[in-house]
Order: structure tokens, then sequence, then C-alpha cells
């Protein structure tokens, strides 16, 4: 079943999508293009080998990025150039269709707790303004990080990019939330205990749960609630 999201287009140029993605990317090593916009090396590798296209919010992040026109990059018609006017039309469409959330180099583990440093903004990631609406998300409160581990296997996996409402943070039981406990960010379960003390759970069940005592909640600093999981398939 096909999401709102399920855009792409043909390649129709005289050249593949794929090759005019590698002239747009020109010298910037493919890591560094990936990183820019939100997309793993992988999966920007996998439209350079031609192997599939993307979703056309996908193409418009890469082509605002390569600063390349969006319909010479999915069509291969006209010019790669874009003209200021083109520009200021093409970010305005975009803007009024998707909201930038922005993406820290933060890895929050679902393991053993790896102490990580916060980063300033590295990327930003796409998503529609009508279903954040839906959601009822301010989208100042919201924050892209990393999961680093694999203890909330099979939700969360080792890579998956985590979107958090910073704005939710009371606790509710059975929800993930990204938590801080000393100097160590997590990505968990929390249920709270008839005696004041809090459990943080992982869904892998090779993993035990970890116990938050009532004395030592002053410690816990809950960031946000976890609310949307990307991942890759494959």
């Amino acid at each position: 079943m096909k999401n709102e999201n399920d855009v792409s287009f043909p390649a129709i140029g005289k050249e593949t999508f794929a090759e005019r993605l590698e002239m747009a990317i020109g010298t910037t090593s493919v890591r560094t293009f990936a990183s820019s916009i939100g997309l793993s090396e992988g999966g920007l590798r996998k439209y350079l080998r031609g192997q599939s296209l993307p979703q056309i919010d996908k193409a418009l992040l890469m082509a605002r990025q390569a600063n390349v026109s969006l319909d010479w990059l999915i069509s291969g018609e006209g010019y790669p150039q874009t003209g200021d006017e083109v520009t200021k039309v093409v970010n305005n469409e975009f803007d009024e269709e998707y909201s930038l959330i922005p993406g820290y180099h933060l890895s929050v583990s679902t393991g053993h707790g790896r102490i990580t440093d916060s980063e300033p903004v590295k990327r930003h990631l796409a998503f529609r303004r009508k279903w954040l609406k839906f959601r009822g998300f301010e989208t100042e409160k919201l924050a892209v990080v990393f999961a680093s581990g694999d203890s909330m296997e099979p939700t969360i996996h080792n890579n998956n990019t985590l979107l958090v409402n910073t704005s939710d943070t009371k606790l509710t039981d059975g929800s993930i939330f990204v938590l801080r406990f000393g100097d160590e960010l997590y990505a968990k379960r929390l249920q709270k205990r008839f005696d004041g003390d809090i459990r943080l759970i992982s869904d892998n069940k090779e993993y035990e749960d970890q116990i938050v005592k009532a004395d030592e909640i002053d410690k816990l600093h809950i960031i946000g609630k976890v609310v949307w999981i990307g991942k890759d398939l494959y």
C-alpha cells in the first residue's frame, strides 16, 4: 500500500536520472552529499546505480543542495542551472508542502548507554506539514536524532532515524522516550512503578530492564517522546 509520500517520477531525459544526479553531486563526496540531505550513503548509492528512483520530496532536497534545476534533475529537460526566480518558486512550493526538521549528529543509545556529545544541526529531514498538523506537532519542538545499539530491536534498529517531540515529556507507560540519565542518552520505554521507581524497558529481551530509584529521579531527564521511526528495509 502506498502512502502520500510515495510519489516518484520517470527518467525521460537524454541522460538517466542516475547520471544527472552524479553530475549534480560533482566533486562532493557521496557520503557528505547524502548526509546533507538526511539520506544514508547506501540509499544515495542506490539512486546513483540506477536501482531505484527517489520520492519527489527527496529529489527536491537533492536539487536544492546541488543548486540545480529540479525539472532538469527529474526529467533531463531544460538546463542544470536554476535562476533566482525559478529557485524562489521551487523553494516556496516546497516550503508550503514540507517542514524541515533539524537533525543532529547525536547517537541515542539503545544498547548500554554510550556517552556522546551533542553537535550543531548538520542536516534537515522533510516532513509533510499536513501530517505534522494532523499529529498535533509543533515544528519548532521536533528534532531528529539517530539510534545506536540493538536493545530496542525489533522496534528500533541500529542507525534508525528517530523523530522526537520535545514538548511531550510527561511519562506515559509503555511509550518510547529519549532520555538522559546522568551523562548518558537512551531511547527506552518507560514505566512508573507503584513505589516511585521508574523502569527503563528494552524491547530486546536479551537486555535486562534498568531501574531508576525514586531517590535518583532528579538524575533522569526526559528529552521527548519518540513519535516516528525511519528505517531502511535492506
